[in-house]
């Protein structure tokens, strides 16, 4: 099930979909960094990292793609993918907290985020770090409304929110893991995608 959202999500707009592939690179490395001794949390943020934006496979491309900026119609109509995807995966078999991590990613460490306005601790721990490493490829990623940002900058975007949108914890260990991570290659899409065996107003951001 999981591999055929990815196949879906790909055929819709690979743009996403190498987000979502460096995105669960990241991921991936920060929570071996901070939980690495959950095996089922690390597996869970793997696979809401690559299906994190899964619910806009509902949201109308003239948004996802719209050159310029959002209206605040538009932006809450977009903001309604974190639901929308949470709901697609909520009847998924899955050993983590899948479908809890991915509505929860745009939340923000003081209570200003979405969709449920959560803070601090009340945050899931997957969550937390699923949304700085979605942030950050974000940032430096080409939109079509923005260029990419240098990473230098990105990351002193992200400083400026430590404590704002990101978990200070979180945000040390992500600044920890950034520098050797761009060091290596991502491998191809289907190598991230993790068998199904699973036990194992800035710039937008949406």
């Amino acid at each position: 099930m999981l591999d055929a959202l990815v196949r879906v999500m790909t055929s819709r707009d690979g743009a996403t979909a190498a987000h979502a592939r460096r995105v669960q690179r990241y991921a991936s490395a920060l929570a071996h960094e901070i939980c690495a001794a959950d095996d089922i949390l690390i597996e869970a943020v793997q696979a809401a990292a690559l299906l994190h934006d899964i619910g806009k496979l509902a949201i109308p491309d003239r948004l996802l793609h719209k050159p310029g900026p959002l209206t605040r119609e538009e932006y809450e109509q977009v903001k309604l993918h974190a639901v929308i995807g949470a709901d697609m995966l909520e009847g998924i078999d899955f050993p983590g907290p899948l479908a809890l991590i991915v509505r929860h990613h745009h939340e923000h460490w003081d209570g200003t985020g979405y969709p449920d306005g959560l803070c601090g601790d009340q945050i899931p721990s997957g969550a937390r770090l699923l949304a700085i490493v979605d942030c950050y490829d974000a940032l430096t990623s080409e939109r079509p409304y923005r260029k990419g940002l240098p990473h230098d900058r990105a990351l002193k975007m992200i400083v400026e929110r430590r404590g704002t949108n990101f978990d200070p914890a979180v945000c040390d260990a992500f600044l920890r893991v950034v520098q050797s991570l761009r060091a290596t290659t991502a491998p191809p899409l289907q190598d991230v995608v993790p068998p199904y065996a699973f036990r194992l107003n800035v710039p937008r951001l949406v």
